[in-house]
């Protein structure tokens, strides 16, 4: 009984110890989008979609930096992408965020498909948005046509008084203080009227159960 307590004592010291440890990268050389979603996939609720999977060389990297930390129960941090595009990759790039979606598998069946949402009023610049604060998550592409800018951002749980990036970040700074299952988010369904929410991965990561947020 007393190793069992030891043990037990023992696991929960190393998850505190290691709770609150901050993963920084910065550094276009450093960008890898896979890291992340295999990283703080339980915790991201997305796979990064707005993303681009490659930073193929043709665009100017801004700024790229990123800052997660995992605790016991959530990762919280961001990643920040900017990069300036010729009007060309531009309008290409602008294309591959308009025909972004998710489709969410329920165990029974059932499906249910939804799209990126294009809002034009939340944030400074045009957005792309696949979550717009689901669990305390933020995830967008802020489109600069004039600068020939794409922002690519994913925030969880951060302080939008203390962000590094202020222009990057709704204007309604209370929205990211705010958690409902009413918010937008592309990477989730409920097909019981909002008691349980499925994941667009769910029955990826297990097969034939049904995991609900």
């Amino acid at each position: 009984m007393k190793k069992t307590v030891v043990i037990i004592l023992l696991a929960l010291a190393m998850a505190v110890s290691l709770a609150g440890c901050t993963d920084k990268i910065s550094g276009a050389e450093h960008y890898d989008k896979t890291h992340y979603v295999t990283a703080y996939k339980g915790d991201l609720d997305s796979d990064l979609s707005v993303f681009p999977d490659t930073l193929d060389g043709a665009a100017q990297v801004n700024v790229f930096e990123s800052a997660m930390a995992t605790g016991l129960f959530d990762t919280d941090g961001y990643i920040v992408l900017d990069c300036s595009y010729t009007p060309e990759q531009l309008a290409g790039e602008v294309e591959r965020l308009k025909g972004l979606s998710k489709t969410i598998t329920h165990y029974d069946g059932q499906t249910f498909t939804n799209t990126v949402v294009y809002d034009s009023d939340s944030y400074r610049y045009p957005a792309y948005v696949t979550d717009d604060g689901f669990g305390h998550t933020h995830e967008y592409a802020l489109i600069d046509e004039d600068g020939g800018r794409i922002v690519y951002v994913y925030t969880a749980y951060i302080n939008p008084k203390k962000f590094a990036y202020p222009d990057y970040l709704k204007k309604d700074l209370s929205a990211y203080e705010q958690d409902s299952t009413d918010s937008f988010t592309m990477y989730n369904h409920t097909f019981d009227g909002g008691q349980s929410w499925d994941e667009f991965d769910d029955l990826l990561s297990v097969s034939g159960s049904d995991n609900h947020r």
